[in-house]
């Protein structure tokens, strides 16, 4: 199927209602003014729409940001019409958004992402490379579409760097010996719950070149079975995350599992000249 998606730059009005009409289906409304989308893409920013036979299936809106006294593009929503999800189309869009950054003279790309959605993560730090150090504490205030309501609106900051490598096999090696920062364990009704006991202390130093920090596989299922186990997830790993990202550690990973959760790959950012 990949090999029909055609991937397209967006600038007309026609084109942009089209990305509307789909950001509605997918998240209950539209979450940026269509005027707005026409005047980004017509200055500098750029919206990629993924099309099979013609029809809107996966769009990326992206624009371009300042901070520290460097320009990178920034990736602000990017969207997959349910029926083909799973299946590479937001991989795609991210590769062709690459080339964009590549051909335009961008070194980074950044983006945010839930931190406890699985597969966000998997695209983010197992197909993709990229690495974050950066957590941020409800960042939108409270959203109410039902991808993120009914938890504060917590994002990991994700970089890309366009040219950069990671040293593969020095990850692999990190992975065989990383160990769970804190165990996990199944509810009686089979959810998975993060360090049952509160192990975890703020007041630790950490030592080891890299940890392992599980996340449900299923945020959405938990939240719809047991929202106070979604919101104990959250409030744990948030405060793992930032401790962690305090001492100098970075996700650079998702470490994939059969069953119930995956882990993030942390490591020491000074192994990898981040």
């Amino acid at each position: 199927m990949l090999e029909q998606v055609r991937i397209h730059k967006v600038m007309t009005p026609k084109e942009i209602a089209e990305i509307q009409k789909l950001n509605a289906e997918i998240w209950g409304s539209q979450a940026i003014p269509s005027h707005q989308l026409l005047a980004a893409v017509q200055n500098g920013g750029i919206v990629l729409g993924a099309y099979l036979d013609e029809k809107l299936i996966g769009f990326n809106y992206c624009f371009v940001g300042y901070q520290n006294r460097e320009m990178y593009l920034h990736s602000h929503m990017i969207g997959v019409e349910k029926a083909y999800r799973e299946q590479g189309v937001g991989e795609l869009l991210k590769h062709a958004q690459q080339e964009y950054a590549k051909e335009h003279g961008f070194q980074l790309v950044r983006w945010l992402i839930e931190p406890l959605e699985a597969r966000l993560a998997n695209l983010a730090f197992l197909k993709l490379n990229a690495t974050s150090y950066q957590y941020e504490n409800d960042y939108y205030g409270p959203l109410r579409d039902d991808f993120n309501e009914g938890l504060p609106s917590d994002r990991l900051v994700v970089e890309w760097w366009i040219e950069h490598d990671q040293m593969a096999d020095s990850l692999d090696e990190l992975e065989e010996v990383a160990q769970e920062i804190v165990p996990w364990t199944l509810t009686v009704d089979g959810l998975p719950v993060l360090d049952v006991e509160n192990t975890f202390q703020l007041e630790q130093s950490f030592y080891k070149d890299a940890y392992l920090l599980p996340i449900p596989q299923s945020l959405q299922k938990m939240k719809v079975e047991s929202p106070k186990l979604a919101e104990d997830w959250r409030y744990k790993v948030r405060t793992i995350l930032t401790t962690l990202f305090n001492q100098d550690y970075a996700i650079v990973r998702m470490k994939k599992h059969p069953e119930y959760v995956h882990s993030y790959l942390l490591v020491r950012r000074s192994l990898l000249a981040l």
